[in-house]
């Protein structure tokens, strides 16, 4: 009996110590790529721009100039869907306005910002939304006569936005950077 009493009073004194402390969930670190660019020159495409040196194309239809442009590190992609104009502008338009606004149904919000380049003759809006949608940052371009480049931005994991803030900030950004170095062949 007094080899069990012993064993208790000994776990007694070893569980007397300070209370637990609740700590909060840990998340990973992303590791986003460095802002480095290179020139993005696509062989029988009517367009070039510049894109980070991390990133990978891909071509989805190489005929009609759709590709995307990946980022295996953060798993997002950017597809981009050339069309040319043949008096069809208008309903290009509409079409790129009704693919970006099928995504404010799970979007808490959305903004956007009309773009103009005249120098390079690149005109367009660009589409943030906030919230829990698909697609988070959409755009689309033109000349007003010959050319006509869509792209949307995806991220390849549950759309989660505050788990997510830093890589959609990041693919923002690129997003603006190929906008703004966008430029048509002739």
């Amino acid at each position: 009996m007094k080899k069990f009493a012993l064993f208790f009073a000994l776990i007694v004194l070893a569980s007397c110590a300070s209370d637990p402390i609740a700590r909060p969930n840990g998340h990973m670190r992303i590791g986003l790529p460095e802002k480095e660019y290179a020139p993005l020159t696509l062989e029988g495409c009517s367009f070039q721009s510049s894109i980070n040196e991390e990133a990978k194309v891909l071509y989805k239809d190489s005929a009609n100039c759709w590709i995307d442009i990946v980022y295996p590190s953060i798993r997002s992609t950017i597809q981009l869907t050339y069309k040319p104009v043949n008096d069809n502008l208008e309903a290009l338009f509409i079409d790129a306005q009704k693919l970006a606004y099928k995504h404010t149904v799970k979007a808490s919000g959305m903004r956007e910002q009309l773009f103009t380049y005249d120098s390079a003759r690149v005109y367009g809006m660009y589409y943030e939304m906030s919230g829990a949608s698909a697609a988070t940052t959409q755009f689309y371009a033109t000349d007003s006569t010959n050319h006509f480049l869509r792209g949307v931005l995806y991220h390849y994991s549950a759309p989660n936005p505050d788990s997510l803030a830093p890589v959609t900030a990041f693919m923002r950004e690129e997003m603006l950077e190929l906008i703004a170095n966008l430029s048509w062949n002739e």
